[in-house]
């Protein structure tokens, strides 16, 4: 089964809701480092990488890379990268957002063995959204991102009569887009690009870390 590992990507403006803690350039080194926090949970997959930024020369890692053609959002450029995958002869493809920095091999080696049986996995996010999507084939359903995609996924599989696996996982939930997201990654972020980047700038006392 060849899959193909979709990672939308921005950071120039990322990150907005943590505005009031961070400084932009902050928040486009925090997010350089929850991704590459990520890929290093994928090595040794095809990743496609698509991004307004142009980041092969930023990264010491193998993917594709597809320019994002507009900024219309998320949904415009995971579509973006299905399509590019399913083009090269993709057999599914797995969704996976660069603000999971907790994501571990792990992780992704458990959803890629369920992708065998399952046509299609979702993993909830905090808030009601979606974090990591697999999809088998890579067009079974279309994606939803929307401040309710985990149950606009649920009910797009509904409407195109496929089974929906629930994949529940705190580290693939904990996306770091508030305050509140960044005292909770302290507690067990420890060990990461990001837990060091976040350390050095974070301007509150530490909360103990917690093994998860």
């Amino acid at each position: 089964m060849r899959v193909f590992v979709l990672l939308p990507v921005k950071l120039s403006g990322a990150k907005t809701r943590l505005s009031n803690i961070f400084s932009g350039e902050d928040r486009a080194e925090l997010a350089f480092c929850m991704l590459e926090d990520v890929l290093d949970s994928l090595k040794g997959l095809e990743v496609v990488v698509i991004s307004p930024d142009d980041l092969r020369k930023k990264l010491d890692y193998d993917f594709h890379f597809i320019h994002e053609k507009k900024k219309r959002g998320l949904n415009s450029a995971v579509e973006q990268a299905n399509s590019y995958a399913i083009d090269s002869g993709a057999d599914a493809t797995l969704f996976v957002p660069a603000d999971t920095p907790l994501i571990k091999k792990s992780h992704v080696k458990e959803i890629l063995r369920l992708g065998k049986k399952h046509k299609l996995i979702i993993s909830p996010s905090r808030r009601g959204g979606t974090g990591i999507l697999f999809r088998r084939p890579p067009d079974i359903i279309r994606g939803r991102f929307t401040n309710t995609s985990f149950e606009d996924h649920r009910k797009e599989a509904a409407l195109q009569g496929v089974k929906m696996h629930v994949y529940d996982s705190f580290s693939l939930s904990l996306d770091i887009d508030a305050p509140e997201d960044v005292q909770e990654f302290l507690l067990h972020g420890k060990g990461t690009k990001t837990y060091e980047f976040l350390i050095s700038r974070y301007p509150f006392q530490l909360p103990p870390h917690k093994n998860i």
